[in-house]
Protein backbone atom coordinates (compact mmCIF):
# COMPACT_ATOMS: atom_id res chain seq x y z
CA UNK A 1 0.00 0.00 0.00
CA UNK A 2 2.80 2.17 0.83
CA UNK A 3 5.01 1.82 -2.34
CA UNK A 4 1.31 2.23 -4.69
CA UNK A 5 1.37 5.93 -3.03
CA UNK A 6 4.59 6.77 -3.83
CA UNK A 7 4.31 5.76 -6.91
CA UNK A 8 0.98 8.21 -7.29
CA UNK A 9 2.79 10.95 -5.91
CA UNK A 10 5.85 10.58 -8.42
CA UNK A 11 3.29 10.68 -11.17
CA UNK A 12 1.51 13.57 -9.87
CA UNK A 13 5.27 15.03 -9.67
CA UNK A 14 6.16 14.44 -13.67
CA UNK A 15 3.08 15.78 -14.67
CA UNK A 16 3.03 18.85 -12.64
CA UNK A 17 6.42 19.23 -14.14
CA UNK A 18 5.94 18.97 -17.44
CA UNK A 19 3.09 21.19 -17.17
CA UNK A 20 5.43 23.77 -15.53
CA UNK A 21 8.06 23.42 -18.52
CA UNK A 22 5.33 23.43 -21.20
CA UNK A 23 4.05 26.92 -19.53
CA UNK A 24 7.46 28.40 -19.53
CA UNK A 25 8.08 27.32 -22.51
CA UNK A 26 4.67 29.11 -24.30
CA UNK A 27 5.41 32.00 -22.07
CA UNK A 28 8.99 32.72 -23.56
CA UNK A 29 7.77 32.43 -27.15
CA UNK A 30 4.93 35.08 -25.96
CA UNK A 31 7.58 37.45 -25.04
CA UNK A 32 10.19 37.27 -28.34
CA UNK A 33 10.23 40.62 -29.97
CA UNK A 34 8.83 40.95 -33.11
CA UNK A 35 10.71 42.66 -35.53
CA UNK A 36 9.84 43.65 -39.37
CA UNK A 37 12.43 43.14 -41.91
CA UNK A 38 12.89 43.42 -45.65
CA UNK A 39 15.19 42.13 -48.53
CA UNK A 40 17.17 44.18 -50.56
CA UNK A 41 16.41 45.25 -53.93
CA UNK A 42 18.39 44.39 -57.11
CA UNK A 43 19.32 47.67 -58.99
CA UNK A 44 19.64 45.83 -62.55
CA UNK A 45 16.47 47.29 -62.87
CA UNK A 46 16.53 50.08 -65.94
CA UNK A 47 16.05 54.17 -64.58
CA UNK A 48 13.67 56.00 -65.91
CA UNK A 49 14.22 59.91 -66.76
CA UNK A 50 12.37 62.67 -68.73
CA UNK A 51 13.98 65.90 -70.49
CA UNK A 52 12.36 68.42 -71.95
CA UNK A 53 12.61 69.39 -75.63
CA UNK A 54 11.78 71.31 -78.66
CA UNK A 55 10.68 70.32 -82.08
CA UNK A 56 12.30 70.75 -85.18
CA UNK A 57 11.72 70.85 -88.89
CA UNK A 58 13.83 68.18 -90.92
CA UNK A 59 15.16 71.06 -93.02
CA UNK A 60 15.58 73.94 -91.49
CA UNK A 61 16.87 77.02 -93.42
CA UNK A 62 18.25 80.42 -92.65
CA UNK A 63 17.33 82.61 -95.44
CA UNK A 64 18.79 85.94 -96.13
CA UNK A 65 19.57 88.36 -99.33
CA UNK A 66 22.88 88.83 -101.43
CA UNK A 67 22.49 91.88 -101.74
CA UNK A 68 22.30 95.01 -99.14
CA UNK A 69 19.01 97.49 -98.49
CA UNK A 70 16.68 99.00 -97.07
CA UNK A 71 13.94 95.89 -96.44
CA UNK A 72 10.63 96.60 -97.63
CA UNK A 73 7.07 94.10 -97.54
CA UNK A 74 8.15 92.52 -94.78
CA UNK A 75 4.27 91.40 -93.96
CA UNK A 76 5.12 88.02 -92.67
CA UNK A 77 4.59 86.66 -89.30
CA UNK A 78 5.92 83.02 -87.57
CA UNK A 79 3.93 80.08 -88.02
CA UNK A 80 2.79 81.40 -91.79
CA UNK A 81 2.92 78.96 -94.09
CA UNK A 82 5.43 79.69 -97.52
CA UNK A 83 5.37 77.74 -101.10
CA UNK A 84 8.43 76.88 -102.80
CA UNK A 85 9.16 79.86 -105.33
CA UNK A 86 7.36 82.28 -103.27
CA UNK A 87 8.43 86.01 -103.18
CA UNK A 88 8.05 86.89 -99.65
CA UNK A 89 9.58 90.46 -99.17
CA UNK A 90 12.03 92.59 -100.76
CA UNK A 91 14.72 95.11 -100.45
CA UNK A 92 13.89 99.03 -102.10
CA UNK A 93 14.99 98.27 -105.47
CA UNK A 94 15.07 101.78 -106.61
CA UNK A 95 19.18 101.99 -105.81
CA UNK A 96 19.58 98.37 -108.42
CA UNK A 97 16.87 99.74 -110.87
CA UNK A 98 19.28 103.01 -111.49
CA UNK A 99 22.14 100.76 -111.75
CA UNK A 100 20.98 98.78 -114.55
CA UNK A 101 19.77 102.11 -116.35
CA UNK A 102 22.81 103.33 -115.45
CA UNK A 103 24.15 100.11 -117.26
CA UNK A 104 22.42 100.03 -119.92
CA UNK A 105 22.65 103.71 -121.15
CA UNK A 106 26.52 102.97 -121.40
CA UNK A 107 25.58 100.07 -123.35
CA UNK A 108 23.66 102.00 -125.40
CA UNK A 109 26.86 104.31 -125.80
CA UNK A 110 29.63 101.82 -126.64
CA UNK A 111 27.14 100.16 -128.97
CA UNK A 112 27.13 103.26 -131.41
CA UNK A 113 30.49 103.94 -131.00
CA UNK A 114 31.14 100.08 -131.93
CA UNK A 115 29.03 100.90 -134.90
CA UNK A 116 31.65 104.37 -135.39
CA UNK A 117 34.54 102.14 -135.39
CA UNK A 118 32.96 99.10 -137.46
CA UNK A 119 32.82 101.33 -140.36
CA UNK A 120 35.75 103.38 -139.96
CA UNK A 121 37.73 100.18 -140.03
CA UNK A 122 35.84 98.90 -143.47
CA UNK A 123 36.44 102.29 -144.73
CA UNK A 124 40.03 102.28 -143.79
CA UNK A 125 40.29 98.41 -145.23
CA UNK A 126 38.69 99.52 -148.75
CA UNK A 127 41.38 102.89 -149.05
CA UNK A 128 44.33 100.31 -147.90
CA UNK A 129 43.44 98.07 -150.49
CA UNK A 130 43.54 100.96 -153.23
CA UNK A 131 46.68 102.21 -151.82
CA UNK A 132 45.34 105.13 -150.15
CA UNK A 133 46.13 104.23 -146.70
CA UNK A 134 49.02 103.46 -145.00
CA UNK A 135 49.25 100.38 -143.01
CA UNK A 136 49.49 102.04 -139.57
CA UNK A 137 45.97 103.37 -140.75
CA UNK A 138 44.43 100.46 -140.71
CA UNK A 139 46.43 99.16 -137.82
CA UNK A 140 45.13 102.20 -136.29
CA UNK A 141 41.33 101.50 -137.26
CA UNK A 142 41.48 97.85 -136.38
CA UNK A 143 42.53 98.78 -132.59
CA UNK A 144 40.17 101.08 -132.54
CA UNK A 145 37.04 98.45 -133.76
CA UNK A 146 38.66 95.98 -130.86
CA UNK A 147 38.74 98.21 -128.09
CA UNK A 148 34.94 99.13 -129.08
CA UNK A 149 33.93 96.20 -128.88
CA UNK A 150 35.34 94.92 -126.20
CA UNK A 151 33.69 97.96 -124.46
CA UNK A 152 30.79 96.92 -125.38
CA UNK A 153 31.03 92.98 -124.16
CA UNK A 154 32.30 94.67 -121.12
CA UNK A 155 29.70 96.97 -120.31
CA UNK A 156 27.33 93.78 -121.40
CA UNK A 157 28.88 92.12 -118.56
CA UNK A 158 27.79 95.25 -115.99
CA UNK A 159 24.33 95.21 -117.31
CA UNK A 160 23.77 91.33 -116.70
CA UNK A 161 25.34 92.04 -113.42
CA UNK A 162 23.43 94.78 -112.24
CA UNK A 163 20.10 92.88 -113.27
CA UNK A 164 21.41 89.63 -111.38
CA UNK A 165 21.69 92.15 -108.62
CA UNK A 166 18.14 93.75 -108.91
CA UNK A 167 16.88 89.89 -108.77
CA UNK A 168 18.74 88.94 -105.95
CA UNK A 169 16.23 92.15 -103.82
CA UNK A 170 13.51 89.35 -103.85
CA UNK A 171 14.01 86.63 -101.40
CA UNK A 172 11.91 83.71 -102.52
CA UNK A 173 11.14 80.38 -100.31
CA UNK A 174 13.53 77.26 -101.57
CA UNK A 175 10.94 74.84 -100.14
CA UNK A 176 7.44 74.94 -99.18
CA UNK A 177 7.48 75.09 -95.17
CA UNK A 178 5.94 77.41 -92.53
CA UNK A 179 7.95 80.22 -90.45
CA UNK A 180 9.69 79.23 -87.44
CA UNK A 181 11.96 82.65 -86.66
CA UNK A 182 11.88 85.91 -87.66
CA UNK A 183 15.38 87.94 -87.12
CA UNK A 184 14.53 91.19 -88.65
CA UNK A 185 11.30 93.53 -89.20
CA UNK A 186 10.29 96.23 -92.06
CA UNK A 187 12.43 99.08 -93.04
CA UNK A 188 15.73 97.57 -91.21
CA UNK A 189 18.66 98.19 -93.59
CA UNK A 190 20.08 94.85 -94.41
CA UNK A 191 23.34 93.67 -95.07
CA UNK A 192 24.00 91.02 -97.75
CA UNK A 193 24.10 87.87 -95.54
CA UNK A 194 21.82 88.77 -92.52
CA UNK A 195 19.74 85.88 -91.43
CA UNK A 196 15.90 87.47 -92.18
CA UNK A 197 14.04 83.91 -91.48
CA UNK A 198 14.28 80.30 -90.56
CA UNK A 199 11.84 78.15 -92.23
CA UNK A 200 11.24 74.87 -91.95
CA UNK A 201 9.97 72.62 -94.20
CA UNK A 202 6.14 70.85 -93.51
CA UNK A 203 7.59 67.74 -92.16
CA UNK A 204 8.38 68.05 -88.12
CA UNK A 205 9.83 64.67 -87.41
CA UNK A 206 12.79 65.52 -84.82
CA UNK A 207 13.29 67.30 -81.23
CA UNK A 208 16.20 68.45 -79.88
CA UNK A 209 16.98 68.10 -76.12
CA UNK A 210 20.27 68.85 -74.02
CA UNK A 211 21.38 66.16 -71.68
CA UNK A 212 24.30 66.68 -68.77
CA UNK A 213 27.38 65.27 -68.66
CA UNK A 214 26.77 63.10 -65.84
CA UNK A 215 24.10 61.22 -68.05
CA UNK A 216 25.28 61.66 -71.74
CA UNK A 217 27.47 58.33 -71.90
CA UNK A 218 24.01 56.48 -70.77
CA UNK A 219 22.28 57.72 -74.35
CA UNK A 220 23.09 55.49 -77.39
CA UNK A 221 22.10 55.88 -80.55
CA UNK A 222 18.83 54.19 -82.00
CA UNK A 223 17.68 53.22 -78.64
CA UNK A 224 14.02 53.99 -78.35
CA UNK A 225 12.33 56.82 -76.22
CA UNK A 226 8.54 57.86 -75.82
CA UNK A 227 7.48 61.50 -76.55
CA UNK A 228 4.77 63.88 -75.15
CA UNK A 229 4.06 67.16 -76.52
CA UNK A 230 2.32 69.93 -74.19
CA UNK A 231 -0.33 70.91 -76.55
CA UNK A 232 -1.09 67.30 -77.54
CA UNK A 233 -3.10 65.67 -74.20
CA UNK A 234 -3.37 62.00 -74.53
CA UNK A 235 -1.23 61.42 -77.45
CA UNK A 236 2.14 59.46 -77.47
CA UNK A 237 4.85 59.19 -80.15
CA UNK A 238 7.54 57.07 -80.45
CA UNK A 239 11.36 57.90 -81.12
CA UNK A 240 14.91 56.89 -81.66
CA UNK A 241 17.72 58.45 -80.94
CA UNK A 242 19.15 59.82 -84.33
CA UNK A 243 22.51 61.73 -83.06
CA UNK A 244 24.20 62.62 -79.97
CA UNK A 245 26.84 65.32 -79.68
CA UNK A 246 30.71 64.55 -78.92
CA UNK A 247 31.54 67.93 -78.18
CA UNK A 248 30.21 71.15 -76.32
CA UNK A 249 30.77 74.64 -75.61
CA UNK A 250 33.48 75.88 -73.11
CA UNK A 251 30.73 77.30 -70.95
CA UNK A 252 27.64 74.70 -71.11
CA UNK A 253 27.94 71.38 -69.76
CA UNK A 254 25.06 70.16 -71.60
CA UNK A 255 25.09 67.74 -74.90
CA UNK A 256 22.71 68.09 -78.32
CA UNK A 257 20.77 65.03 -78.50
CA UNK A 258 18.66 64.91 -81.96
CA UNK A 259 15.42 62.44 -81.68
CA UNK A 260 13.78 61.07 -85.00
CA UNK A 261 10.09 60.78 -84.19
CA UNK A 262 8.65 57.79 -86.37
CA UNK A 263 5.46 58.53 -85.80
CA UNK A 264 5.21 62.45 -86.52
CA UNK A 265 1.91 63.79 -87.28
CA UNK A 266 0.71 67.42 -89.25
CA UNK A 267 -0.53 68.21 -85.60
CA UNK A 268 3.35 68.50 -84.43
CA UNK A 269 4.43 71.98 -85.08
CA UNK A 270 8.22 73.70 -85.17
CA UNK A 271 9.07 74.69 -81.52
CA UNK A 272 6.50 72.54 -79.91
CA UNK A 273 7.48 71.82 -76.28
CA UNK A 274 8.24 67.90 -75.57
CA UNK A 275 9.08 65.49 -72.70
CA UNK A 276 10.97 62.52 -74.38
CA UNK A 277 10.97 59.54 -71.69
CA UNK A 278 14.36 57.67 -71.59
CA UNK A 279 14.97 54.28 -69.92
CA UNK A 280 18.04 53.98 -69.22
CA UNK A 281 19.87 50.88 -68.53
CA UNK A 282 21.52 50.30 -65.09
CA UNK A 283 25.07 50.12 -65.53
CA UNK A 284 25.32 49.23 -61.34
CA UNK A 285 24.00 45.66 -61.33
CA UNK A 286 26.51 44.35 -58.67
CA UNK A 287 24.75 46.75 -55.69
CA UNK A 288 22.13 46.19 -53.75
CA UNK A 289 19.15 48.72 -52.26
CA UNK A 290 18.08 49.01 -49.06
CA UNK A 291 15.86 51.46 -47.29
CA UNK A 292 18.08 54.50 -45.73
CA UNK A 293 16.33 54.09 -41.78
CA UNK A 294 17.93 50.36 -42.00
CA UNK A 295 21.27 51.69 -42.03
CA UNK A 296 23.54 52.46 -39.01
CA UNK A 297 26.67 53.71 -38.49
CA UNK A 298 29.26 54.14 -35.53
CA UNK A 299 33.08 54.04 -34.91
CA UNK A 300 33.94 51.00 -36.97
CA UNK A 301 31.81 52.29 -40.28
CA UNK A 302 28.28 51.74 -41.85
CA UNK A 303 26.04 48.37 -40.65
CA UNK A 304 22.73 46.91 -40.62
CA UNK A 305 20.87 43.75 -38.47
CA UNK A 306 20.04 40.76 -40.19
CA UNK A 307 18.06 38.13 -38.91
CA UNK A 308 19.85 34.33 -39.21
CA UNK A 309 18.25 31.07 -38.82
CA UNK A 310 20.05 29.09 -35.94
CA UNK A 311 18.50 25.97 -34.09
CA UNK A 312 15.68 26.88 -35.60
CA UNK A 313 15.41 30.64 -33.87
CA UNK A 314 15.49 33.93 -35.46
CA UNK A 315 18.95 35.20 -34.18
CA UNK A 316 20.05 39.27 -34.88
CA UNK A 317 23.31 39.51 -36.13
CA UNK A 318 25.64 42.49 -37.21
CA UNK A 319 26.33 42.80 -40.51
CA UNK A 320 29.08 45.54 -41.70
CA UNK A 321 28.52 46.80 -45.01
CA UNK A 322 30.02 49.66 -47.55
CA UNK A 323 27.67 51.55 -49.24
CA UNK A 324 27.45 54.01 -52.07
CA UNK A 325 25.21 56.81 -53.25
CA UNK A 326 22.02 57.64 -51.46
CA UNK A 327 18.98 57.32 -53.83
CA UNK A 328 14.98 58.05 -53.22
CA UNK A 329 15.00 54.49 -52.82
CA UNK A 330 17.92 54.03 -49.83
CA UNK A 331 21.18 53.36 -49.80
CA UNK A 332 23.42 51.76 -52.26
CA UNK A 333 24.43 48.46 -51.00
CA UNK A 334 27.97 47.32 -52.66
CA UNK A 335 29.79 45.19 -50.26
CA UNK A 336 28.04 43.16 -47.14
CA UNK A 337 24.76 42.22 -48.07
CA UNK A 338 23.30 39.81 -50.31
CA UNK A 339 20.14 39.69 -52.29
CA UNK A 340 18.26 36.80 -49.72
CA UNK A 341 19.29 38.81 -46.24
CA UNK A 342 16.63 39.65 -44.12
CA UNK A 343 17.42 43.31 -42.82
CA UNK A 344 15.64 44.56 -40.24
CA UNK A 345 13.87 48.00 -41.34
CA UNK A 346 12.68 49.36 -37.57
CA UNK A 347 13.52 49.00 -34.47
CA UNK A 348 17.16 49.00 -34.64
CA UNK A 349 17.63 50.73 -30.83
CA UNK A 350 15.53 48.24 -29.59
CA UNK A 351 17.64 44.85 -30.23
CA UNK A 352 21.04 43.58 -29.67
CA UNK A 353 23.43 41.07 -31.60
CA UNK A 354 22.59 37.46 -30.55
CA UNK A 355 19.05 38.48 -29.59
CA UNK A 356 16.02 36.02 -30.17
CA UNK A 357 13.26 37.77 -32.24
CA UNK A 358 10.63 36.73 -34.64
CA UNK A 359 9.89 37.40 -37.75
CA UNK A 360 6.46 40.00 -37.89
CA UNK A 361 6.00 39.89 -41.52
CA UNK A 362 6.62 37.11 -43.39
CA UNK A 363 3.77 37.26 -45.79
CA UNK A 364 4.99 40.64 -46.94
CA UNK A 365 8.54 38.15 -47.89
CA UNK A 366 6.64 35.77 -49.61
CA UNK A 367 6.78 33.25 -47.09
Amino acid sequence: MKNKILLTVACLALTFSACSKKDDDSQNIENVKSVFVTKPIATDKNEYRVFNAVATAKEQIKLSFKVQGNLKDFDIEVGDELKRGEVFTSLDKEPYKIKVSQAMFSLKEAKASLKLAKSSYERTKKLYINQNASASDIDNAKAAYDSALAKVENISKQLEYARLQLSYTDLKAPINGYITTKYVNENENINAGTPIILLGNKVVDEVHLKVPETLINRVLKDEKVVLKFDSLTNEEFNGKIKEVSKSTSTNEKNYLVIIKILNSSEKIKAGMSASVYFSFKNLDKDKLLIPSNSVLNDKKGFFVYVIKKENNKSIIKRVDIKVGKLTEFGYEVTEGLSIDDLVLKAGMSEVFENMHVKIGNKKDLGK
